[in-house]
């Protein structure tokens, strides 16, 4: 596995896995988490189908959510960075957000067809279906 799998892996595993019992900076964290995760896979789906316009509005949402989860894991005591930066010491926060972005770039083409995946569309039925399971267009 390659060392930004690995950080990708152990940023989401420890945020997926976080106690029941949060804190509101866990809460946080969680919502970032899943903003992000979110945004960035509905994002691909509209690249599928050819909006462009609602792919770069849910980059940017996935983006900023990415990078409030980054440096909200940094600044805390207990951080899971910690453990991420033994693997990637210096790794910048958007270094970090690319890899998880990565990582939910390829779970989402893993969910369209491939012959659909590289060729975007209006009439990507499989990538308009997947954007309006998830309820993309409520991501804000």
């Amino acid at each position: 596995m390659s060392r930004t799998a690995t950080v990708s892996t152990i940023v989401a595993s420890i945020v997926a896995f976080s106690s029941p019992a949060l804190a509101a900076s866990d809460e946080e964290l969680a919502h970032s988490s899943d903003l992000m995760v979110g945004a960035f896979r509905c994002a691909i789906y509209a690249h599928l189908f050819n909006d462009l316009k609602e792919q770069q509005r849910l980059f940017q949402i996935g983006l900023k959510a990415g990078r409030d989860l980054v440096e909200g894991m940094k600044s805390r005591n207990d951080s899971p960075m910690s453990e991420a930066t033994k693997y990637l010491p210096g790794a910048s926060t958007d270094f970090l957000v690319g890899s998880m972005y990565d990582s939910e770039t390829a779970k989402a083409y893993g969910e369209i067809p491939s012959e659909q995946r590289f060729h975007p569309s209006e009439d990507n039925t499989p990538a308009k279906a997947k954007y309006r399971e998830s309820n993309c267009s409520l991501i804000k």
